[in-house]
């Protein structure tokens, strides 16, 4: 089941087959929050990265689609097992290729559009601080739908959010926190299936899910999709599902809420954007080639 799905996230004008699409893939990036120590990859985690390399080399990847950043984060979110990794790989791989990137370094480019083109599109994200188990939140907060103009570049700025979440020990080797707000009401574009698709490629693995602000007709609408999805999902992440009103979210994690949730909520110490380059930029170069 993929999870990461979501960045477009779920609110009441969502249609029924998207938001079940979503639930039934639910094996699906957080914010602003200091680095952490660099990284050290067990001699067990970096053979698991090179298994699945010559994996999607044996299924006819080409080396200009193979980056060992994203193998690496597939892998480990895949607990290791290199058969499910490369498959959650491709299935990313193919998702993306539908905004014409063919490949994680054409999302990456060279970080000259970083500021002006990608920077506004994680509005769609919530700066956080930690669950209490040091593992990131993702946090998506629906105030911003994606236009149709900018769905390639939605869709490469979800990408490295994803990598910036994952960028740390903790959440690379426990998982994360996903929390979808889905109290904002807003129109529809008329692209959310198409994004809901490309969200839920992403190779997640939430530990928590929690569906904040479903009044009463929205949570009987999301648990019917719950029990729908349950006849071909996976049992274990559907538990992980539940609903929370604002006391119980702010209970659970705190401090660690995005600010405009609560007044004592996380305050991030630097923009989103520049984290998320930080991050991203800061993880290490792995040879998978041999």
């Amino acid at each position: 089941m993929s999870t990461f799905t979501t960045v477009q996230t779920m609110n009441k004008h969502m249609s029924v087959a998207s938001l079940s699409e979503s639930l039934a893939d639910l094996s699906l990036p957080p914010p602003p929050a200091p680095s952490t120590a660099p990284y050290h990859f067990t001699a067990s985690e970096m053979a698991a990265f090179r298994a699945t390399r010559a994996l999607l080399v044996s299924r006819g990847v080409s080396a200009d689609r193979l980056s060992a950043h994203e193998i690496a984060i597939t892998t480990m979110n895949q607990k290791l097992r290199t058969d499910d990794a490369a498959d959650k790989y491709m299935a990313w791989l193919d998702a993306i290729n539908v905004f014409g990137l063919k490949s994680f370094d054409e999302v990456k480019g060279d970080w000259s559009d970083f500021n002006s083109t990608l920077a506004p599109m994680f509005q769609s994200y919530s700066p956080c601080g930690r669950d209490a188990s040091g593992r990131d939140i993702f946090w998506i907060n629906g105030s911003r739908p994606v236009k149709v103009e900018e769905e390639r570049e939605a869709v490469r700025a979800g990408c490295l959010y994803f990598l910036a979440i994952h960028s740390d020990p903790v959440s690379l080797r426990n998982g994360i926190t996903f929390v979808i707000d889905v109290g904002h009401n807003r129109p529809n574009v008329g692209n959310e299936k198409k994004m809901q698709k490309v969200w839920q490629a992403f190779p997640l693995r939430p530990q928590r899910i929690l569906i904040a602000g479903a009044g009463t007709v929205k949570r009987l609408f999301i648990n019917g999709l719950i029990k729908f999805a349950s006849l071909f999902s996976k049992a274990k992440v559907l538990q992980r599902i539940n609903f929370v009103n604002r006391e119980a979210v702010v209970h659970e994690l705190g401090d660690s809420v995005p600010a405009y949730y609560h007044t004592a909520g996380f305050t991030s110490p630097e923009p989103m954007a520049a984290w998320v380059k930080e991050r991203v930029q800061a993880f290490p170069v792995l040879d998978l080639s041999s």
